[in-house]
């Protein structure tokens, strides 16, 4: 099976979980800190809400497309089971995703609680992403 074939279902998969999730972290658990910056934020709608569901789909099947390749090449940090796909979740996670999250805070304004819901959301994505297609691809 070549590598976008066994990346696309369970990044889908992931993708559409870590909606939820997302929906968890910064919907219920950091969406009061919202309000110490109104002025950031951009009103909610059914637009943004399919718009973010979208690029967490299409990023969740990106990152199972990454593992995947590093699973199937037995590289040595990520080669060790699930405790290897969570690693690489991990790497993604704080070569991408983080760094994206923490350098806006920089430059927007934005309540600090904020910026720690976005980071524990990507993270969620990428662990999400990671060992759903460890168990996908038969781990």
């Amino acid at each position: 099976m070549n590598t976008l074939r066994a990346a696309i279902i369970p990044g889908l998969i992931a993708g559409v979980v870590s909606i939820f999730t997302s929906w968890f972290w910064m919907g219920l658990v950091f969406h009061r800190y919202r309000r110490a910056t109104p002025e950031t934020w951009r009103p909610e709608g059914p637009r943004n809400y399919a718009l973010s569901s979208l690029v967490r789909v299409l990023s969740a099947i990106a990152i199972s497309i990454l593992y995947v390749l590093v699973a199937r090449f037995h590289v040595g940090f990520f080669a060790d089971g699930m405790v290897g796909a969570l690693r690489f979740a991990a790497v993604i996670w704080i070569a991408l995703a983080a760094p994206v999250a923490i350098e806006a805070a920089i430059y927007v304004r934005m309540h600090s609680m904020v910026v720690l819901g976005q980071v524990i959301d990507w993270l969620t994505t990428a662990i999400l992403a990671c060992a759903i297609t460890f168990f996908w691809i038969g781990g």
